[in-house]
């Protein structure tokens, strides 16, 4: 502050004796011998604040509240992808050795799922390159195959592009590969990037650690009157080799400027946030409009004061706009409002982010309002129309679980001598009518089915075909609240677990758990977890957690006869493991997938190969999976298994 005030005082004083020269009201007469050091020591100066400040102004970067948090999408990254199809990771190997042996393992493993062939013999093609029509292709992977010359167009249009022989070969073989394994593709799509890069990003968003009243968070100069100091101590320089008092006095001048300018000082605002929703608790979908008043509290004038809502990373901004700037006097107040559409889970606002500047915008402040304000929205746990195809059901009761006892059901088990207790209905006329014995008609005896709902919400389920899309987690709970409603009302017992960002040891209360139940308190129970447990979160957890202890805890938990429906979007090795997993250990596990992939580009038609072999292999084990589509509803998906089967007994 001492300084400052220095500086001001210096800046005020310059200003002062500049107009008084200027004017002629003070006569000041510089020898030769002082004007040549006091020339060269300011364009010195002005060469090291040039020098130190090129660059632009330091500014901080607001919030995109606007924009949700971007989640990856499958394929983005073809080193990842590629080590998809590698049974063994090796990372002594280089980069592009990796990629070429992954791209091997791949094409081996779609000739040997789709088109029929032994490891040995998709091997030997793979190595005579004769698996696919594509001789770029081929020879990437044969190694004794010399690579077909290029043409003059292919070779501009290559150099143009930046794309070297190996990451031609690379496009052409993921391409090649696509086309087996997805269907039938062309080779013109993108290439992705070699490295991590998940979709487009925002910028960083406020801290949502719990603030109470104003905290300044960051303080920085800007720099905005950098250049005038610059070029007022050039002109002193020039204007004093130049013997020009004119330009000499004109510089003196820029640097009062500057020097006031710096010694301002942005001011800290005492102000009051207050920000209410139209609604606290909506169902998924509706539009919810937030209101935000700003209050000056202060006796101060605040000049200008940028502000942006902290909303939270799950939700966007359908409807107008989370920022406002303004200038507030002394008790004044401003407000303005937006609307965002809720999603499913517990959305817990961001302090509200505020900036202030002072006059001169040559200081800028970051300050932190709380407004505490949380939206719970749980998911409509509403029945499936088209039921859910567990394992080993009876024909006409979706849902029930036919054993091997006799007694009352639909599908037939035996026939027994009559008794007198034996109601008439399930006497066997036909025989009477041919023997005149009564008998009694058994059938397999149907009890309720004993169903988890276990959703895979680990950090690499946290997928999405396209940037707006929602991610297969999203869809998971969604799906998991449908399918627990269905089952209910079937007079089935369901209970809830999930896979996810919890400790390590999945020990403690951290994970999601509760045990298979029936009736009002436990569909409610289910629906708020749903919608407030955090593994259920509708963003990205903050790293990765080993999902072995917690499926052994759920495992525990399990009584023998209860079957697994698992959500999960199976986007990476581990998926298919927790499957077999828990086959091995005597649950019947149902597979639904909502297909988290793209096929925009060739990484992304990989990666949905990748994620089609997991089926494939899943399927052929005897494991029902259905493929959830994402132009699709879950109606629509159980109502395609419905018709066709599925794979689902």
């Amino acid at each position: 502050m001492r300084l400052r005030s220095v500086t001001l005082a210096m800046g005020v004083a310059a200003f002062v004796a500049a107009v008084a020269i200027l004017g002629g009201v003070v006569v000041f007469d510089v020898g030769r011998w002082l004007a040549f050091p006091i020339a060269v020591i300011s364009l010195l100066v002005a060469l090291n604040v040039l020098a130190r400040r090129r660059g632009a102004r330091d500014r901080g970067e607001t919030p995109d509240p606007e924009r949700r948090a971007p989640v990856p999408i499958p394929g983005t990254d073809l080193s990842a992808t590629v080590t998809e199809f590698r049974s063994e990771y090796e990372r002594r190997l280089s980069p592009s050795t990796r990629i070429r042996e992954g791209l091997s393992d791949a094409a081996v493993a779609v000739l040997t799922r789709f088109r029929g062939l032994s490891e040995v013999e998709a091997r030997e093609r793979v190595e005579e390159g004769t698996w696919t029509d594509d001789p770029h292709a081929a020879a990437f992977l044969a190694p004794e195959l010399d690579p077909p010359k290029r043409s003059l167009r292919e070779r501009l249009t290559g150099r143009l592009a930046s794309e070297t022989r190996f990451r031609e070969g690379v496009r052409r073989t993921a391409a090649a590969v696509a086309a087996v394994g997805y269907g039938g593709t062309d080779d013109r799509g993108e290439l992705p990037a070699y490295g991590g890069a998940t979709g487009s990003g925002t910028a960083p968003r406020t801290d949502s650690s719990v603030v109470e009243g104003v905290v300044e968070r960051a303080s920085r100069e800007t720099g905005h009157w950098t250049g005038i100091g610059v070029i007022a101590l050039a002109a002193i320089g020039i204007g004093t080799f130049a013997e020009s008092a004119a330009v000499v006095m004109a510089g003196a001048v820029g640097i009062g400027y500057a020097a006031v300018a710096d010694a301002l000082e942005a001011p800290t605002p005492e102000i009051e946030v207050e920000r209410t929703p139209s609604e606290t608790s909506p169902e998924p979908g509706d539009e919810i409009a937030i209101e935000v008043e700003v209050r000056n509290e202060s006796g101060r004038f605040l000049p200008d004061l940028r502000i942006v809502d902290g909303v939270p990373p799950g939700l966007a901004v359908t409807e107008g706009a989370a920022r406002l700037g303004t200038a507030l006097r002394p008790g004044e107040e401003v407000s303005f409002e937006y609307t965002v559409t809720a999603r499913r889970g517990t959305h817990e606002f961001d302090p509200v982010l505020v900036l202030t500047r002072d006059l001169s915008r040559s200081v800028e402040r970051e300050f932190l309002v709380g407004a505490e304000t949380t939206l719970v929205c749980e998911p409509v746990l509403r029945p499936i129309a088209a039921g859910v195809p567990l394992r080993q059901t009876a024909a006409t009761f979706s849902g029930r679980l036919t054993t091997d006892e006799g007694g009352s059901g639909t599908q037939f088990h035996s026939v027994r001598e009559y008794r007198r207790s034996d109601p008439l209905n399930r006497i066997d006329w036909n025989r009477h009518a041919r023997t005149g014995e009564l008998a009694t008609l058994e059938f397999h005896e149907e009890r309720a089915a004993k169903v988890l709902v276990l959703v895979d919400a680990r950090e690499s389920c946290y997928v999405a075909p396209g940037p707006e899309a929602p991610h297969a987690v999203d869809r998971s709970v969604a799906a998991a609240g449908r399918i627990a409603a269905t089952l209910m009302a079937d007079g089935d017992t369901v209970g809830l677990a999930a896979i996810g960002p919890v400790d390590d040891r999945g020990e403690g209360d951290d994970q999601c758990w509760l045990a298979p139940g029936s009736g009002h308190t436990h569909r409610a129970r289910f629906q708020e977890l749903l919608a407030t447990h955090p593994q259920f979160s509708t963003i990205p957890p903050g790293g990765s957690r080993r999902w072995i202890p917690q499926i052994r805890r759920i495992h525990r938990r399990l009584g023998g006869d209860t079957q697994v429906v698992l959500l999960s979007p199976l986007s990476d090795r581990a998926a298919p493991h927790i499957v077999r997993w828990l086959e091995a250990r005597g649950h019947a596990v149902t597979v639904v997938s909502p297909d988290p992939t793209a096929g925009d580009t060739t990484g992304r038609r990989l990666a949905s190969v990748a994620r089609r072999l997991r089926r494939f292999d899943l399927q052929r084990e005897g494991v029902p999976v259905i493929d959830w589509r994402g132009d699709e509803s879950i109606d629509e998906a159980f109502a395609r298994v419905g018709a066709t089967g599925g794979g689902v007994r």
